[in-house]
């Protein structure tokens, strides 16, 4: 349960935002500490190349983990090898693309693994030996035969039916979005159902159980553009403050989607490197998200709710300084603070 989302609004922008809640155990308790984007691209290869990554997950939280972990891993392990074979730094180094590829391919290789587990734990023998029809035990040739076993393993390999078996492995989806020099801002989309992975051709992408709350929301902000602005030039403060705004209304009709948002912004254009992805999922990112609902609900005007997530996001001015704005430029502080504490108002 959890609502992963990405936006672009031209070659060298976008960002990423997710919300932090999961559930626990099967009474399904709430957590809100779940970190469903992570960035991907170990800091020395972003510092010396300009490029910055995150992947999200949605779906089974400790295989989101692994994945996230893993995708690090194997770009620092990429990058090991061709500092060796080179015997010096590559000029350059993957692009997002590439990024993006070697993403599905861990995906692919993990789904295998742990599906592999599975059967050798509770039969024996591992995918491919059921695909050869036979398996080795103690040096004896065991063919598997059994109508039940076969049906039970075809369903843990495929998921055609959407049972129990496999659950946990197949029903997860994933977003990878990024900046890189030559390829500039791109977006992807995952999937463990259907085993896909794909450039996003629009403006934005939405996964997770929020998805259907997030995806009216964009698709009537996407169709309100131009096709010149949806190429390329949505404006930064608009697009995050819409995106927001979606996460927002997801949060308010989905019982899985809450908490703090991470805030991933990616920014090509500056100059320093390590300051091409800025990662916001503190109190600023809570702060973000209430200046919208105060928007949604005519506390502010527009151009105020504007300025004032431009200043705390893309300015960097202090929780405080913007938290004081807020209640100085709103109509009826008292009821907008009764408001963001749950009262009905």
């Amino acid at each position: 349960m959890t609502s992963i989302n990405a936006i672009k609004f031209d070659d060298y922008s976008g960002v990423m935002v997710c919300d932090e809640q999961r559930s626990w155990g099967p009474e399904d308790l709430k957590i809100f500490c779940a970190y469903k984007i992570r960035p991907c691209i170990p800091p020395e290869i972003q510092k010396e190349y300009g490029i910055v990554a995150a992947y999200g997950n949605t779906g089974t939280s400790t295989i989101g983990d692994e994945l996230k972990f893993t995708i690090k891993q194997r770009i620092q392990e990429e990058y090991e090898k061709e500092f060796e074979r080179l015997g010096k730094k590559p000029k350059q180094f993957k692009t997002i693309e590439d990024i993006a590829g070697l993403t599905f391919d861990v995906i692919t290789k993990m789904k295998h693994t742990h599906i592999n587990q599975e059967l050798k734990g509770k039969y024996g023998f591992t995918t491919n030996d059921f695909c050869r029809g036979f398996y080795m035990k103690d040096g004896k040739k065991i063919e598997i035969t059994d109508k039940e076993v076969i049906k039970q393993v075809d369903e843990m390999l495929t998921w055609k039916t959407r049972g129990e078996l496999a659950r946990a492995v197949f029903l997860n989806a994933g977003i990878v979005a990024g900046f890189e020099p030559r390829e500039g801002f791109k977006i992807f989309h995952y999937s463990m159902i259907e085993m896909f992975w794909t450039a996003v051709q629009g403006i934005f992408v939405a996964d997770g159980s929020g998805c259907d709350a997030v995806n009216l929301r964009m698709a009537e902000f996407a169709a309100s553009k131009s096709i010149p602005e949806r190429r390329g030039n949505i404006d930064p403060v608009e697009g995050l403050v819409t995106i927001i705004d979606a996460v927002n209304t997801a949060s308010y009709h989905n019982i899985g989607v809450g908490g703090y948002y991470n805030i991933i912004w990616f920014n090509g254009r500056a100059k320093d490197n390590m300051k091409k992805m800025v990662e916001i999922n503190d109190h600023r990112s809570k702060l973000a998200s209430e200046i919208v609902f105060a928007l949604s609900e005519d506390f502010v005007s527009q151009n105020t709710a504007f300025k004032l997530v431009d200043e705390l996001i893309y300015k960097g001015k202090s929780y405080e300084q913007v938290n004081e704005q807020l209640f100085k430029k709103t109509r009826d502080p008292k009821r907008l603070s009764r408001f963001l504490r749950g009262y009905k108002v």
